[in-house]
């Protein structure tokens, strides 16, 4: 091992689920403080249901082309606002807009970028009888990565230091 090896610390890739619940703010909190430990990259990535964006097809509230301009636009602007509000800046913070299946594309960005690590709320907003029977983001994230996963759940009381 050269000099260089030693001061070198490799930085980490911490890749933050938002869907902008009370629980990923937990999520982007734990984030914040392990970013404060290493010095880190964090993505913050927001996936965009693609069963929504062909219900709202399905609805006609629009064409694809419109609607998905919409929700991407409108994803954006509340994935920057979100961590305006926990004070991280945007040079620290890489931010992704996706479309498709959340679990999938969580797992994918995951490997695309070399993530060391996942942090994810254990609930997020969905609240509907699928999760009961079939299992939360989390859970199916959990299922099928190889890589370590921090999960937060919702009002821990544990201390961020």
């Amino acid at each position: 091992m050269n000099i260089h090896e030693k001061n070198s610390v490799k930085k980490s890739t911490l890749l933050v689920a938002v869907d902008f619940s009370d629980c990923s703010r937990g999520a982007l909190r734990r984030t914040k403080s392990l970013l404060a430990q290493h010095p880190s990259r964090i993505i913050a990535l927001h996936v965009i249901d693609r069963n929504f964006i062909t219900e709202c097809i399905r609805q006609k509230l629009g064409d694809e082309g419109q609607i998905k301009k919409k929700l991407f636009l409108e994803a954006k602007a509340r994935l920057r606002d979100f961590l305006k509000q926990e004070n991280l800046e945007e040079e620290r913070v890489e931010m992704v807009v996706c479309e498709g299946t959340p679990f999938l594309e969580i797992n994918k960005k995951a490997v695309e970028n070399d993530a060391d690590m996942i942090i994810i709320g254990s609930c997020g907003n969905t609240g509907d009888m699928n999760n009961i029977f079939f299992g939360s983001t989390a859970e199916k994230v959990l299922r099928f990565i190889t890589r370590p996963v921090l999960c937060v759940p919702p009002a821990s009381d544990y201390r961020m230091t």
